[in-house]
């Protein structure tokens, strides 16, 4: 490959200490990236698979595969209203350790706490993989990605994330003991970019690796305390070298107190990467597997008594709505998707929760969170009817007959998304009289107020697509 004008060579300490130990690797940082996309199960039968060309091994049938090129996803509509999600193809292992976590877990409702969950890619794979009724908080700390988070969530629609933006420390100390599992995709050096972004070889020094993987132990041990005893811990990095690595995943185990734990084979060409005694992270290698560089692996936390949070008798608690509000926030849900509470929540929006995300915001809440969005946002209540919000027309849930809904071709869809006003795009009689929900090939965009001859596009401006 022709490296283009901004190209710059690997560092040459990188390349004679961590690329030295694994032959072939060097040379596969200047090579072609894959490019993968994952489905979203909640929003099928959309026709994005047209461009397949093979499966991604470590995931489930049907659930990701990669593309033959990279086409333009902005000029997708159902990309927009959370059909699929562009992820690399190696941060989805994430997703089969966690399945092979849950199958040993003895909780009936697993909670999950994503660490650095930005900008969403594993918290959408997560909510995919344990189920509505189960319970997901996707946490970032940096308050911007924190926002960029909560898009992705309710792009996809799957109801059972809540989005904080806390330290790691405020979880081991308010929430001790609670989750089953923790997954912490920490920040790193950046090795495993390196194909794909110049700025990361630009930025990495043998300083950097250092104080990255002294910054991943000290965001592990913050929020320790937070993962149940027996409950198991997901560490994975976009990099290669043995300090932020291997090493750090011994260190958690010794220091912590846990084990590393291990599942059997693995799909593909995987390489194993001995954590001590034995037991073994994964490493992905760009000239093993169709991937960038990534690793990972599973630490089960020893059992023992969990401590105890201390009660904040003044934070801030969900109130129920009355039985009126109740039943008109009822009728926009499909009954059998598993919403049972609804309350009101900040800013004045009513909410709607399964019974295990109501107690678990009723806990973020309770410890004085940074929240930033939990369940379904279904919108305001005004005098006794719902204003639905732009989340609850991308939420799977969605009772579609309490809309109108109007099917759009590509090119109108774009033209709403972009906030346009071309009548030949999108013509007045594209809709109904009052609120309809706009799709294009059964995927919720958005929603569109028709009154009389002239319409009010309700697509939010911060999201709309300008370029594409």
């Amino acid at each position: 490959m022709t490296p283009p004008n901004s190209y710059v060579p690997l560092p040459a300490v990188f390349v004679e200490t961590v690329a030295a130990a694994v032959p072939g690797l060097a040379e596969s940082l200047d090579g072609e990236t894959p490019v993968s996309i994952r489905f979203n199960p909640y929003k099928p039968g959309t026709g994005t698979t047209a461009g397949c060309s093979s499966p991604v091994p470590w995931t489930e049938s049907g659930e990701a595969c990669y593309l033959a090129g990279r086409p333009v996803f902005t000029a997708d509509p159902v990309f927009h209203g959370g059909a699929y999600y562009v992820q690399e193809a190696g941060s989805m292992f994430v997703g089969w350790l966690l399945r092979r976590v849950l199958r040993q877990t003895d909780a009936a409702v697993p909670k999950v706490l994503d660490l650095c969950a930005a900008p969403g890619g594993k918290t959408t794979h997560i909510a995919s993989i344990v189920g509505p009724r189960a319970v997901v908080v996707a946490n970032e700390v940096i308050r911007p990605r924190a926002k960029i988070l909560v898009e992705n969530v309710q792009k996809w629609g799957s109801g059972n994330v809540a989005v904080t933006s806390n330290d790691p420390a405020d979880f081991g100390n308010r929430l001790p003991g609670f989750f089953d599992v923790v997954v912490a995709d920490v920040p790193c050096s950046g090795e495993g970019m390196f194909r794909k972004d110049y700025g990361a070889r630009a930025e990495w020094s043998p300083e950097n690796v250092q104080l990255c993987a002294a910054r991943q132990r000290r965001i592990v041990s913050d929020a320790w305390d937070a993962l149940r005893p027996g409950g198991t811990l997901i560490y994975s990095t976009c990099t290669f070298n043995a300090e932020e690595d291997e090493r750090n995943v011994r260190w958690i185990a010794d220091s912590l107190g846990g084990a590393v734990t291990e599942y059997g084979e693995v799909p593909g060409e995987i390489v194993p990467g001995v954590c001590g005694g034995g037991a073994a992270g994964w490493h992905f290698y760009p000239h093993r597997v169709r991937s960038e560089g990534f690793f990972a692996a599973a630490i089960r936390k020893s059992d023992g008594p969990a401590s105890s949070a201390k009660k904040n008798k003044t934070a801030g608690t969900l109130i129920p709505l009355g039985r009126k509000d109740r039943d008109e926030a009822a009728r926009w849900i499909d009954p059998e998707k598993g919403i049972e509470r609804f309350a009101a929540g900040p800013g004045g929006m009513s909410y709607g929760f399964s019974e295990p995300m109501h107690d678990t915001v009723s806990a973020l809440l309770g410890g004085r969170f940074g929240l930033l969005y939990s369940g379904v946002q279904l919108g305001e209540m005004i005098r006794g009817a719902l204003k639905p919000s732009h989340a609850l027309a991308l939420y799977h849930g969605l009772n579609r007959e309490a809309a109108a809904v109007a099917p759009l071709s590509e090119e109108a869809a774009m033209e709403y998304l972009r906030k346009g006003s071309s009548a030949a795009l999108l013509p007045a009689d594209a809709f109904a009289g009052g609120l309809n929900l706009a799709t294009c090939r059964g995927v919720a965009l958005g929603w569109v107020k028709r009154i009389g001859n002239r319409y009010n596009n309700l697509y939010p401006s911060a999201w709309r697509v300008l370029h594409y």
